[in-house]
């Protein structure tokens, strides 16, 4: 092993340490220090990349129950149904790119557009919103975009790292992440969302969200299609023609079987999972017919079960599952209302500014948290509980976090920049030019909710 891996899982161990050791703080319930501990340990070893994301997450389960909390609340992440959903939706995903559809999909937009900057941006927006609709994996989603935008740069010639190639590279990585926020299942943290939610009881409908989340989501992917032209300028104009993703959609040839039953699944699904106001069945049950039918019609194979999907990010997602509940049971979010509280309540008469206070705090703590699944039970619950549902509905005020989800300053905030940057070699695009766009990001969600609060109130959400 890398002695930097030793490095830092070594520092990983001192910061659990030194919270372990540390007095007890006011408030703090019994037992959760060394809840606090075993969680600081893991999040410096997601932060470091000391090991495996699923080994450590295992890990953590592992002397959770050590340090004496019920191993049925510790793997409680893997009997929700928001694990579930997910384990079933990534199969999906499998599918989709297994058969073909999610290429065909996305180089029948491309011809849809012209060869020019702005229609090949407009482009990978359209792209991505399909694919987010059948693929909830961020990563997924990366793995199919990023190897199309690269094939196009090269064919239109644009030089490695120039601002055209990084423009494309970049903002393909973008719409692979950003426009599946609009839907509750259109990425990894809509489920988890859902689970932080359940554990107080708030209730979350699939049209209610999207009600809520699309519309910010759609100005936020605007406003950074707009921006990123203009902050990277690209040296030459592009006027190119759409024949190079006409030649890769004719190789293709015509729609198969198996992409007409996984297209099907797909649609029904969605169908399904808007309809849940009036079917009051649970969300999983879609995904677990889905994968059976694509297994049936020999689109999901043997193999595909033990690798069609990553497994480390389903061991590391159901221990953070676990996680939300582990912190919701030891009161620590009660622990840290009392440094919250304060703030909260000095500026809990003007809700735009919670809002966009809450973004720029969730945005510094994606420097320590690389997932950001840490960040939202611990930002959302004080603060809810503190401003309450009449001042800010629950899903208006984890709005600001599901925008800031994806910034990209440093590689580790980010692991669909990091995948990008090794599926091109590092060629796509320096360092200053990823954290230019970078800034235009986090400046965007700010502008994108102060846009938000306007639409919010016009339909009665806030």
């Amino acid at each position: 092993m890398k002695r930097s891996r030793w490095i830092g899982i070594a520092a990983a161990v001192a910061v659990a340490l030194v919270i372990a050791l540390i007095p007890a703080s006011a408030g703090l319930a019994a037992g959760a220090r060394p809840v606090l501990a075993v969680s600081a340990l893991a999040i410096a070893l997601w932060l470091f990349q000391s090991m495996n994301n699923g080994v450590a997450s295992i890990l953590m389960m592992g002397l959770m129950v050590a340090v004496g909390v019920k191993p049925q609340l510790v793997l409680s992440g893997f009997s929700s149904p928001q694990f579930w959903i997910l384990l079933c939706v990534l199969y999906y995903g499998c599918a989709m790119q297994r058969t073909g559809l999610a290429g065909r999909l996305s180089y029948y937009v491309l011809t849809l557009f012209p060869g020019t900057y702005a229609g090949i941006l407009a482009a990978l927006f359209v792209i991505g919103s399909v694919l987010a609709l059948g693929i909830p994996s961020m990563t997924v989603r990366t793995a199919i975009m990023v190897p199309i935008a690269w094939a196009l740069v090269q064919s239109l010639g644009l030089a490695p790292r120039s601002r055209g190639c990084a423009l494309i590279m970049l903002t393909s990585i973008e719409m692979a992440v950003i426009p599946g926020t609009a839907l509750l299942y259109g990425s990894l943290f809509g489920p988890f969302v859902e689970s932080v939610f359940q554990t107080r009881q708030i209730p979350i409908a699939f049209l209610e969200y999207a009600r809520v989340m699309a519309v910010p989501t759609l100005l936020l992917c605007g406003l950074v299609l707009a921006v990123n032209p203009l902050v990277l300028r690209p040296e030459k104009r592009l006027e190119a023609s759409p024949a190079f993703a006409r030649e890769r959609l004719r190789a293709l040839g015509p729609l198969s079987r198996p992409e007409w039953i996984t297209a099907a699944v797909v649609v029904l699904s969605i169908a399904f999972w808007a309809g849940d106001r009036v079917h009051h069945l649970p969300s999983f049950l879609a995904g677990m017919f889905g994968m059976a039918v694509l297994a049936l019609a020999g689109i999901l194979r043997d193999e595909d079960i033990g690798g069609g999907v990553s497994w480390t990010l389903l061991l590391f997602l159901g221990g953070i599952f676990g996680l939300a509940n582990i912190i919701q049971e030891y009161r620590i979010t009660d622990w840290l209302t009392g440094y919250i509280v304060p703030a909260a309540q000095a500026l809990a008469s003007s809700p735009l500014v919670v809002l966009l206070v809450a973004a720029l705090a969730f945005l510094l703590l994606r420097f320590f948290d690389p997932t950001g699944f840490i960040a939202i039970p611990v930002l959302f619950l004080p603060v809810a509980d503190v401003i309450g549902a009449d001042a800010i509905p629950p899903l208006v005020l984890v709005a600001p976090l599901l925008l800031a989800t994806s910034p990209f300053w440093l590689s580790h905030q980010n692991f669909w920049i990091a995948m990008g940057e090794g599926m091109t070699s590092g060629e796509a695009f320096s360092a200053g030019q990823r954290a230019r766009l970078a800034s235009v990001y986090g400046a965007m969600v700010l502008v994108a909710l102060v846009l938000s609060f306007g639409y919010w109130k016009l339909i009665g959400a806030l």
